[in-house]
């Protein structure tokens, strides 16, 4: 039997690197043992399929971007000015197929990260009152002291069936990324070393909850989903939901062009209250993406997304970006990236993106304020160096581009704000200055398993 499987289904690649689950628009057999879910070598007992990915990293960064606490916090890849080495990431999944209508996978990761947020200082501590006035008390903002921690977490899994209803019907209950643009959490699903300013602020990156998945024809399909919340790594908030309210939302993908190019075009969005404790006032967001691939070496994509929330509350703000305190108000803000990626020789590509994330009001940055990024990555296939080794047999979300057994990413990125965001200062210092550019250069190395 074959399924066609939505663009945004998680369900397969059975052969995912990572765990993170999601099928392509092609058709996709389910047989076990269908030479289609056995591209290259794999590890199987009793007919479950054990595979993953690990990375490593050396970084350095000219500068952090501040981020207030309320807002999350932004990635430290290394201490500012220094070269620091990394373990990043290791993931396994577990993924059996029952039948051709029932099956499942699983995935643990366990990550080594650093993330650090700014707080307010005063002799009070927490920046009350005005900053304007007779009144007014000086309130400088100062980097967090957090310590780079390792996290062991149950990344994604899903438990699937399709029922028998037209074209099938997946019913799909699970974590699960957010099935909106290409860009993914993990390092093994994207073509750069970091992901966009979008990706970090601007929408969830994951959801745990129900979804439904159709495909009405070839060229058309849908996905929907009822999720306990928005999850986000910058707030790094639990799966579990923190009101009593859901999180609801779906995307509608049109793929016109197929065969030996492919265009997917997709609109969808995201609703739901997520405030603690608050059933009625929610954060939502519009997004569009598109992602073509017009010959085998070449791949464009890009991702827009339009937000908002009501009843938004946040602290004041203070040096270098000093602002009032927030109380109840209607918050909006925007991003949108691009990328392309270009295979100059079957062992060498190189990938150019741009992103820019407006916060018209401060709520997901904690800074009203215009973020822009620059980001070059010449990347080496060094698997395809091997001539006898089999490809892995699966792509990027909604591309043709294969993803590779084992790349190194050499990454440039040109970070920028129209307001002083960036700083070298040490924890627990205050932060009188600021600088409204950062330099983070990236060697990154994903071998998939």
């Amino acid at each position: 039997m074959r399924v066609r499987a939505p663009v945004a289904l998680p369900l397969l690649f059975v052969s995912l690197v990572s765990g993170a689950l999601w099928a392509q628009e092609r058709e996709i057999p389910l047989e076990p043992g269908d030479p289609g879910l056995s591209h290259g070598p794999a590890f199987e007992v009793a007919g479950v399929r054990l595979s993953g990915f690990f990375v490593g990293s050396a970084n350095y960064n000219s500068r952090i971007q501040m981020v207030p606490e309320f807002a999350g916090s932004a990635p430290v890849s290394s201490e500012p000015t220094r070269i620091d080495f990394r373990f990043d990431q290791f993931s396994i999944g577990a993924f059996k197929t029952f039948s051709s209508w029932l099956f499942a996978g699983a995935s643990i990761e366990v990550e080594r990260h650093g993330h650090r947020h700014s707080h307010g200082f005063d002799p009070a501590f927490g920046c009350p009152g005005t900053t304007t006035g007779p009144s007014a008390v000086p309130c400088i903002e100062q980097f967090g002291t957090e310590d780079i921690q390792t996290e062991i977490s149950l990344h994604r899994f899903n438990v699937t069936a399709v029922a028998p209803i037209g074209n099938g019907l997946a019913l799909s209950f699970g974590r699960f990324d957010t099935p909106f643009g290409y860009e993914r959490h993990d390092a093994a699903l994207n073509l750069t070393a970091t992901t966009s300013e979008l990706q970090r602020f601007g929408r969830p990156q994951s959801m745990t909850g129900l979804q439904a998945a159709y495909q009405f024809a070839p060229w058309l399909d849908a996905v929907a989903w009822v999720v306990n919340r928005w999850e986000n790594e910058t707030t790094e908030d639990p799966i579990e939901d923190n009101n009593r309210a859901k999180s609801v939302g779906g995307r509608i993908g049109v793929t016109p062009i197929q065969a030996s190019q492919l265009l997917n075009l997709g609109i969808g969005g995201f609703w739901g209250p997520e405030q603690d404790d608050d059933n009625s006032h929610a954060r939502w967001i519009v997004d569009a993406d598109v992602t073509w691939s017009p010959a085998s070496q070449l791949l464009f994509t890009g991702e827009f997304a339009y937000g908002g929330e009501s009843n938004v509350s946040f602290r004041r703000r203070g040096i270098p970006f000093p602002a009032d305190a927030v109380d109840g108000a209607e918050v909006h803000w925007y991003g949108l990236y691009g990328l392309v990626h270009y295979e100059l020789l079957r062992w060498l590509g190189v990938s150019f993106r741009y992103s820019l994330f407006n916060d018209l009001d401060g709520a997901r940055t904690g800074v009203s304020q215009v973020l822009q990024s620059f980001t070059i990555v010449p990347i080496v296939h060094l698997s395809r160096l091997i001539p006898e080794l089999r490809p892995l047999g699966v792509t990027y979300a909604r591309t043709r581009h294969p993803i590779d057994w084992v790349d190194l990413r050499l990454e440039y990125r040109l970070g920028r704000s129209d307001q002083p965001v960036f700083s070298d200062v040490a924890p627990g210092i205050p932060i009188t200055e600021a600088a409204k550019t950062a330099h983070v250069v990236t060697a990154q190395l994903v071998v998939n398993y």
